[in-house]
C-alpha cells in the first residue's frame, strides 16, 4: 500500500469502533483524518502514541514526500 492517505484512512479506520465513519482527505502537506464524534481518543491513543505510529508508517509509505497527520476535530464552543 504505497498511498498515504489510504494507509492512514485504512490504519485509522482499524482503530475505530465506527470503520466507515472514518474519513482522509489530503490538505496541502496534511492529511487530515476525521471520526465519528466520541471517537478521537481511540485514535490519539495514551500520550499520543497511536496518532505517533500513525504518522510514522505514512512517512514510511514515500519517504519523499513530507506529510504530516492531523486530527480533523469540529471546534467545540466553550
Amino acid at each position: 500500500m504505497s498511498d498515504p492517505v489510504k494507509m492512514a484512512l485504512f490504519l485509522a479506520q482499524n482503530v475505530v469502533d465506527q470503520p466507515a465513519a472514518v474519513r482522509a482527505t489530503l490538505r496541502g502537506p496534511t492529511i487530515l483524518l476525521r471520526v465519528a464524534p466520541g471517537e478521537e481518543g481511540r485514535v490519539i491513543g495514551r500520550q499520543g502514541r497511536v496518532i505517533s505510529a500513525i504518522r510514522t508508517l505514512v512517512r514510511t509509505a514515500d519517504p519523499r514526500e513530507k506529510l504530516g497527520v492531523d486530527l480533523d476535530a469540529p471546534r467545540r464552543e466553550r
